[in-house]
């Protein structure tokens, strides 16, 4: 009874009056809970252009020409620079993604590509005009592009053009020429050879682009699986260059040797870029390694006086994969805004600016380019297929894990 009597008690503690106050309650909570929600997922207002791991000049060139491109379209496209230090992956937010990514081959595009909303790739076919290796680079979803290659590079070997022809080296077709040249400079200079051997990435890059070409692109391809599967620098360097099929052995032997008879520099593996022109400024260096990227941050009067090429090799043509990095627009948002924007990028008018603004070279077999340089680059690229982005880009790793890898590698070049 007492059960009973407490169980009507109960029953009626909740008046009909309290239901529907709480009843309110509730339903505000839900109301509001729904609000925030779509205000967290809804689209920023702004047209957001991000950029990730992309040069000063050749961001601020690609900014240029994506303003004026923007200008036609009425739009005003707000622009953000991602952390180069920091994985792409962390710094893409779950909510208000920006419209576009603007970054290079390797991991960053994948993993932008990955991050994009599944609505976002371009349905339009934008590859007319392109040359075969840039068509091939582009990056699909369901039939529907979901990266679009905008502008090359090139990873070259740079010849103080002067000295050349003065020497008695007629050409250079194998890295044997190259050494024959050194030899004949080493007696008119202290070191013929130099390079940013302090910089992790171009460090890295350079001895995939000596893999290639020495050994082959299986090289280069087993290279970057150690980088990709290996977290310990020290273990990852022990695979990559000390073990019997290790797939830079021979890249790392080839320059011991020059560093051993005093064709490189003895303090390359501690300088950067801005050393290497000081350098070339001087003339004391005859062989210069050296990205696109970097010749255009040169000063002109310098870098003139030397002529680029593409990295020698006994294979032939249609067994090469030049390295260099492709640069990407990934649309991360579905917005006809942004197909409209991507696809003014690839016309001959503004692949034109593009290669003027940024000095890399375009994706289009035809349009104008500013030199000799790019161009080149284009048709290097075009003869062979996609470039391979470099090993500094296979895999995202610290800063501290590249220095560490990069620092192993150059200790076994030097002792």
């Amino acid at each position: 009874m007492k059960t009973e009597k407490k169980s009507k008690k109960s029953q009626k503690s909740i008046s009909p009056k309290n239901k529907k106050i709480l009843i309110g309650a509730a339903s505000a909570v839900v109301i509001l809970l729904i609000a925030g929600t779509i205000i967290l997922f809804k689209p920023s207002k702004n047209f957001t252009i991000a950029f990730y791991k992309i040069e000063e000049k050749q961001r601020q060139g690609i900014t240029e020409i994506l303003n004026k491109a923007a200008a036609a379209q009425e739009l005003q496209p707000v622009y953000i620079e991602y952390n180069a230090d920091k994985s792409l992956k962390e710094q893409i937010p779950l909510t208000k993604k920006p419209n576009i990514i603007i970054t290079g081959s390797g991991y960053p595009v994948e993993t932008a590509v990955d991050k994009a909303s599944g609505k976002a790739a371009l349905s339009g076919d934008l590859t007319s005009g392109m040359t075969s290796s840039m068509r091939a680079g582009i990056k699909l979803n369901d039939g529907k592009i979901a990266a679009l290659p905008i502008l090359s590079s090139h990873f070259e070997v740079d010849i103080d053009l002067a000295e050349f022809q003065n020497s008695n080296t007629k050409y250079i077709n194998t890295w044997n020429d190259v050494e024959k040249f050194m030899r004949e400079q080493k007696r008119k200079k202290e070191s013929p050879m130099i390079f940013a051997g302090g910089n992790p990435d171009l460090l890295l890059d350079l001895m995939g682009a000596m893999a290639e070409s020495i050994d082959g692109t299986e090289s280069y391809s087993a290279a970057a699986k150690i980088i990709q599967t290996t977290d310990n620098p020290v273990r990852a360097a022990i695979k990559l260059c000390d073990e019997p099929d290790s797939p830079l052995a021979t890249s790392v032997k080839q320059l011991k040797s020059w560093y051993k008879f005093g064709f490189i520099h003895p303090g390359t593996f501690s300088l950067q870029q801005n050393d290497v022109e000081a350098f070339a400024s001087s003339r004391l260096s005859s062989v210069l390694f050296m990205s696109l990227e970097n010749h255009r941050a040169c000063a002109q009067k310098t870098i003139s006086r030397y002529t680029s090429i593409y990295f020698p090799s006994e294979h032939g043509a249609n067994s090469r994969i030049f390295t260099g990095k492709t640069y990407y627009a990934v649309p991360m948002l579905k917005s006809p805004k942004s197909e409209a924007l991507l696809a003014a990028l690839v016309t001959p008018e503004y692949q034109e600016s593009l290669s003027r603004a940024t000095g890399l070279a375009p994706v289009l077999a035809q349009c104008r380019t500013p030199d000799k340089q790019s161009d080149d680059a284009r048709y290097w690229i075009a003869a062979t297929t996609v470039p391979l982005p470099g090993l500094s880009n296979e895999a995202y790793l610290t800063k501290q894990q590249k220095t560490a890898i990069a620092a192993e590698i150059a200790a076994r070049i030097k002792n």
